[in-house]
C-alpha cells in the first residue's frame, strides 16, 4: 500500500534525496547540506526579517527547497547554471505527481486572490490561489503535502482544491505584491474620502477592471 504522506514529511532530506535521484544533487552536496541546513536557516531567518523592516507579518517556515537553493549548487546538468528554486521545485513536483506552476505575475488574479484569502492566511501557509473553474480552485502551495491546508481550503471555500506546487519565494513575492497593492489603495481612497468624495468611486472602479495589470 503506497505510503500517505504528511506536512511534516516534507523536510530537507527528503527533497534533497528526491533531487540526488534526479541527478540536481551529489552525495557531497547532499552531506553539504544536511551539515549546514541550521545555519543556512538561521541566515534566511535574519534576511527575511531585515526585509520585513520591523513588520510582524508572520509568514510560513522556511522551505527545504529555499534551504537548497541558497547554497547555489551547480547544476550537474547545465554549465555556469546553479539548482535554483524553479528548478528544485520542478523536480519535486515530478517526483511527488503534482502539477508545477511557474508564477507569472502578469496572470495573477487580484480580486480572486484577496477575496479567497486574508494576507495572514496565505503568508502564514504560503498559499496563493492561481485560478477557478466550475470543477476546482487551483492554488499554489510550496508544501505538496499539506492536506491540512487543503482541506481547510476546501471548508473555507466550497469548492475542490487543486494543488500546484510553486516556488517558495514566487508565492510570497506574489502575496507582498497583490496585498500590498491593495493596502496602497485602501490608503488612497481613505485620502481621497476625505479631500475629494466623488474620486473614490473612480478609483475603485479602476482597480477593479485594471486588477493586477494596475501596478
Amino acid at each position: 500500500m503506497p505510503r500517505t504522506f504528511r506536512a511534516t514529511d516534507y523536510t530537507l532530506e527528503f527533497v534533497a534525496d528526491l533531487l540526488a535521484k534526479a541527478g540536481l544533487l551529489s552525495d557531497d552536496q547532499r552531506r553539504t547540506a544536511f551539515a549546514r541546513e541550521n545555519v543556512q536557516r538561521a541566515r534566511l531567518l535574519r534576511e527575511q526579517s531585515s526585509r520585513g523592516s520591523g513588520r510582524a507579518l508572520r509568514r510560513a517556515e522556511i522551505s527545504p527547497i529555499e534551504v537548497l537553493a541558497s547554497f547555489k549548487f551547480p547544476d550537474p546538468r547545465r554549465d555556469a547554471e546553479v539548482v535554483d528554486e524553479d528548478k528544485a521545485t520542478q523536480a519535486v513536483a515530478q517526483a511527488v505527481g503534482v502539477p508545477y506552476r511557474k508564477i507569472d505575475p502578469l496572470k495573477l488574479d487580484a480580486q480572486l486572490i484577496t477575496r479567497t484569502l486574508s494576507r495572514p492566511f496565505a503568508r502564514r501557509h504560503a498559499v496563493l490561489p492561481l485560478e477557478r473553474s466550475a470543477a476546482a480552485l487551483v492554488v499554489a502551495s510550496a508544501n505538496p503535502f499539506d492536506r491540512e491546508l487543503f482541506e481547510n481550503l476546501r471548508g473555507l471555500t466550497g469548492q475542490d482544491i487543486e494543488p500546484v506546487l510553486s516556488a517558495p519565494s514566487d508565492i510570497h513575492r506574489a502575496i507582498a505584491e497583490i496585498y500590498g497593492f491593495r493596502q496602497q489603495i485602501s490608503e488612497a481612497s481613505d485620502q481621497l474620502r476625505e479631500a475629494a468624495p466623488a474620486e473614490v468611486g473612480n478609483l475603485e472602479q479602476f482597480v477593479n477592471l485594471s486588477g493586477i495589470d494596475a501596478l
